[in-house]
């Protein structure tokens, strides 16, 4: 069976490098808390917390700069449908940018989110612990969220990680929107 997951080697036995590594932290979450627009958006940060342009370092000359939209947004009645024009959603390519994206959306005054992924064909834990936290925040507005056109790696994950439980996965945006708007 295909594995979407299998750790390429360059080992010439051909085994997979060892695992963990020692001395590395896993990877957390690196996405912005999601604040519904009426809630905390007057608040200022201490004057003591640091810049976030500030903290992060210049990118090296050879990373070609993601776009700050990846998505094409349409709100209809209560949900936000958000089509992902990207083909990648990993820690280092796409995480930052979803979790805005989950942000704005929150914005919108929109109570459900249907995020259309039929572009994307990879997918990693990092976004999908940003569409947890986005769900939670839903969740307790009474918000829910759909997943749709997953391909096969990306419906992998899903299933392996058994959030295809949690969110709801559909094949077509008019059956998301049904799934979500229905109590």
């Amino acid at each position: 069976m295909w594995n979407p997951f299998a750790v390429k080697s360059d080992r010439p036995d051909g085994r997979a490098p060892a695992s963990p590594i020692p001395g590395v932290a896993p990877p957390t979450c690196d996405c912005a808390p999601i604040t519904p627009a009426h809630e905390g958006s007057a608040a200022a940060a201490p004057a003591d917390a640091p810049s976030t342009a500030a903290a992060t370092a210049p990118a090296p000359a050879d990373v070609i700069p993601m776009p700050r939209s990846i998505a094409e947004v349409e709100v209809i009645g209560s949900t936000a449908v958000a089509t992902l024009t990207v083909t990648e959603l990993s820690r280092d390519i796409g995480a930052e940018e979803l979790a805005e994206l989950l942000v704005k959306l929150a914005e919108t005054g929109a109570l459900h989110f249907v995020l259309d992924v039929q572009n994307v064909q990879y997918m990693d834990s990092a976004c999908l612990g940003c569409m947890v936290q986005a769900l939670n925040t839903l969740a307790a507005r009474g918000g829910r969220i759909a997943v749709v056109n997953p391909n096969h790696s990306v419906h992998y994950i899903f299933k392996l990680t058994r959030l295809d439980r949690v969110f709801r996965v559909c094949s077509t945006v008019p059956a998301a929107l049904q799934a979500v708007e229905a109590a």
